[in-house]
């Protein structure tokens, strides 16, 4: 298993980083690695959805779990194993919010996406700063 995360901390209300957060369909708006993104259905644990990564082919990935304005995951399947992303709002003061973006790697798959690491938490990092920008 091969981990890494980001965070920001933020002036906004954690109930407005959640709705940005996971509006799936407006991800590429302010998400620096996403051209694509679509979710089939509702947002909540068992949806399943499709992203592509700007420069990069698309794949499918499964909401494996919800806690409503506070947290939620993903799996993307690869091949040798799947890429797992957690999602975390965290309110801190009055009107700060530290936000977490957390990446594990099961199977045989994480010795190569190492590889691709640093290029992911540059991503993530710039996403996060988007994702303060857009709203503040």
């Amino acid at each position: 298993m091969y981990l890494f995360e980001c965070e920001a901390t933020f002036e906004a209300e954690p109930a407005a980083v959640w709705r940005v957060w996971t509006d799936v369909a407006h991800w590429h708006e302010w998400d620096v690695s996403k051209e694509i993104a679509r979710l089939d259905g509702p947002f909540q644990q068992g949806a399943s959805g499709w992203a592509k990564q700007r420069g990069n082919l698309g794949g499918p990935f499964t909401i494996t779990a919800v806690d409503a304005g506070r947290r939620w995951v993903t799996e993307c399947p690869m091949p040798l194993g799947k890429v797992i992303f957690e999602h975390l709002v965290e309110p801190v003061a009055e009107g700060r919010v530290r936000v977490v973006k957390k990446v594990e790697v099961d199977g045989g798959i994480g010795h190569l996406l190492r590889l691709f690491a640093p290029k992911m938490r540059r991503e993530i990092a710039e996403s996060l700063a988007a994702l303060e920008l857009r709203l503040s």
